[in-house]
């Protein structure tokens, strides 16, 4: 019903090295002369053109795949007149939020950028069921059967503060509000690891899990975005909510999440890869690399 995360995080990689290699290639061409230098080791230059050359020869191979592939659901969708709408992007991006979680931070593309990868996603699964035809019946059944997970609570994007004990919660409560950056804050006294390198950030919460104390759940759900808690003892440590984002909780109905449906349950009866490589041979691809493999 989702993207799948392992596909977004692939989509995000491929994305990364699209922007390293381009930024790289921008800034080269057009120079001539003497090749720019980008690095000395013992007095040995290492020029940007070998530079260049390296991630053509680690990478090339997959981003040049990835413009392809952007252009074959691109030329397929124009072709059958299949299109996704912004309202089932915007769900689709909603859906990720909801699961989002501190080891997302450093991986996910900036919003502009997953929505462009969701609707071309979207577009392809289309493509692949476009020939699939699934019961008005089975899909109300479906929805029926399920309806639980297009229920999604309220849910708050927070930044904790984590310290030993209640002077340094003090402290850190003091400098938080005479103007000192919480995330800042966070990297440098936070003693959980695993969130203090992200500036504390934990995620999306629901207040009604098992995460947060009751004590914790009724502070935070009096504040507003930009706002922080008092700290809060969670067994020998003390705790500072910082609420950076608020998703409202939500219902889709039926007619929401009809196409969605209706994509799961075809891809199920779809033997095709969920992969754009399963059309090159029908829109004609040839590329540097020969053969497709």
């Amino acid at each position: 019903m989702r993207i799948k995360r392992s596909v977004l995080m692939v989509m995000v990689g491929v994305l990364l090295v699209t922007n390293i290699i381009t930024l790289l290639w921008n800034r080269s061409s057009g120079i001539s002369g003497t090749p720019e230098v980008v690095a000395t080791v013992g007095g040995e230059s290492i020029t940007r053109e070998d530079w260049l050359y390296s991630l053509e020869q680690k990478h090339g191979k997959e981003e040049l795949r990835a413009l392809i592939n952007q252009q074959v659901i691109n030329h397929l969708a124009k072709k059958y007149d299949i299109s996704v709408s912004d309202k089932e992007v915007e769900q689709e991006y909603y859906f990720i939020q909801s699961v989002y979680n501190e080891h997302d931070k450093e991986n996910l593309e900036d919003e502009d950028s997953l929505k462009a990868r969701i609707r071309s996603e979207l577009l392809l699964e289309e493509l692949l069921t476009k020939d699939v035809q699934v019961p008005e019946k089975e899909l109300k059944s479906f929805y029926n059967q399920n309806e639980h997970l297009y229920s999604i609570s309220k849910m708050y994007k927070l930044k904790q503060l984590k310290v030993a004990d209640q002077s340094e919660a003090a402290q850190a409560l003091e400098e938080l509000e005479a103007g000192s950056d919480f995330e800042v804050l966070a990297m440098e006294r936070s003693s959980d690891e695993q969130s203090a390198h992200l500036g504390g950030d934990i995620g999306y919460v629901p207040l009604d899990g098992d995460f947060l104390s009751s004590e914790a759940s009724e502070e935070i759900d009096s504040l507003s975005p930009g706002e922080w808690t008092k700290p809060i003892q969670e067994d020998s440590e003390y705790v500072i909510y910082y609420v950076d984002d608020v998703l409202k909780e939500r219902h889709f109905s039926f007619k929401d999440v009809k196409s969605q449906i209706r994509r799961q349950i075809a891809l199920e009866q779809v033997e095709t890869p969920l992969q754009p490589e399963s059309f090159w041979k029908e829109v004609e691809v040839d590329w540097f690399y020969g053969k497709q493999n």
